[in-house]
């Protein structure tokens, strides 16, 4: 039984160990490259600014970390969230994920939940095929943590993660030591209770011959 948790544990950790590896590389590409990873369809992303925050189901917080599906643009319904490629205030690249307010003869009109006003064409260029990137799918709450390290420096992500990964590794090493030593431990004990059995039935076998030679001699 302890074997077989021991298994699960480690596979567990495993999981976790490659999971928040695709999160480090996945999430240090897109920062840099202002563009999203996709692997089998599927791209995670952390959202910057407070644009998207408001009252709808699938409004966005802050550092919240989002999952993206890789789509056609034709696949585009009003009021979807949508990724695309963008700018910020001072002209540089950025990944916007904002609502789709609207449809033009020239692209998609955007707007973000929390802002006053919608982005095209004024603050950012219609969404085309050119610099559309996906479709929201869902948020994952219990990455934000993550999100949060990522966002607020791009060089803390190596060094955050790989603490991260180290007290993961080191935590998980110990477990498996300590199971081993109480198995081994445990394994020890029941031999030695073994081999007290065993002397406890040769000392009573002996005792039993002993009275059956008296008991022969009188």
């Amino acid at each position: 039984m302890k074997k077989t948790l021991t298994g699960v544990f480690t596979a567990l950790a495993i999981l976790i160990f490659v999971s928040s590896i695709f999160l480090m590389i996945s999430g240090t590409i897109a920062l840099r490259r202002n563009e999203p990873v996709f692997i089998f369809s599927k791209a995670l992303a952390v959202v910057p600014t407070d644009s998207m925050v408001g009252t709808q189901e699938d409004s966005l917080d802050i550092n919240d970390m989002v999952l993206i599906r890789k789509a056609s643009i034709d696949e585009v319904e009003l009021n979807d969230v949508i990724v695309f490629q963008g700018k910020n205030n001072s002209g540089a690249p950025i990944l916007v994920i904002h609502r789709v307010i609207g449809f033009d003869a020239e692209g998609i009109i955007t707007k973000g939940d929390n802002n006053a006003s919608q982005d095209q064409p004024q603050y950012q260029d219609y969404v085309t095929e050119e610099n559309f990137e996906g479709i929201y799918q869902s948020k994952i709450t219990f990455l934000k943590p993550v999100a949060s390290l990522m966002t607020s420096s791009k060089g803390l992500i190596f060094g955050g993660l790989a603490v991260v990964l180290t007290i993961m590794l080191i935590s998980e090493i110990i477990h498996l030591v300590n199971t081993y030593q109480e198995d081994k431990q445990l394994a020890l004990k029941e031999a030695h209770e073994k081999e007290l059995e065993a002397l406890k039935e040769q000392k009573k076998k002996e005792i039993l011959e002993e009275i059956l030679k008296e008991r022969q001699n009188t």
